[in-house]
């Protein structure tokens, strides 16, 4: 079941300099990953003597399942899909009162 632990399709790899530092497995590809690198007192002594670039990469893979699903998906059916969505959610305002009332609202401030 989506959520449950060990069921993660995707997983998020932070690499400094070719270094594996931190490796993530989650659900969703699309949520805020935060990673901080820390450099030593060392390499920042060194820092001072020569200059240093340090290459950090985030690499986002998905399980052979995922990858099939995303790659196989049809642009048709996928716009037909989202007009369909636009279409509830339009319907959704239309009939909702208190976005009316808000609307109201905001009209007699002006």
């Amino acid at each position: 079941m989506l959520g449950d632990q060990g069921t993660e399709q995707f997983t998020v790899e932070t690499l400094v300099d070719g270094k594996s530092i931190q490796v993530q497995p989650i659900h969703d590809p699309f949520i805020w990953n935060h990673t901080t690198v820390v450099l030593s007192r060392w390499d920042h002594f060194l820092a001072i003597f020569r200059r240093r670039d340090v290459r950090i990469e985030v690499v986002v893979r998905g399980s052979e399942g995922a990858t099939r699903s995303i790659m196989t998906l049809d642009p048709e059916k996928l716009q037909k899909d989202t007009e369909e969505i636009l279409e509830q959610r339009k319907a959704s305002r239309e009939s909702s009162s208190a976005i009316e009332l808000y609307s109201t609202i905001q009209a007699d401030e002006r």
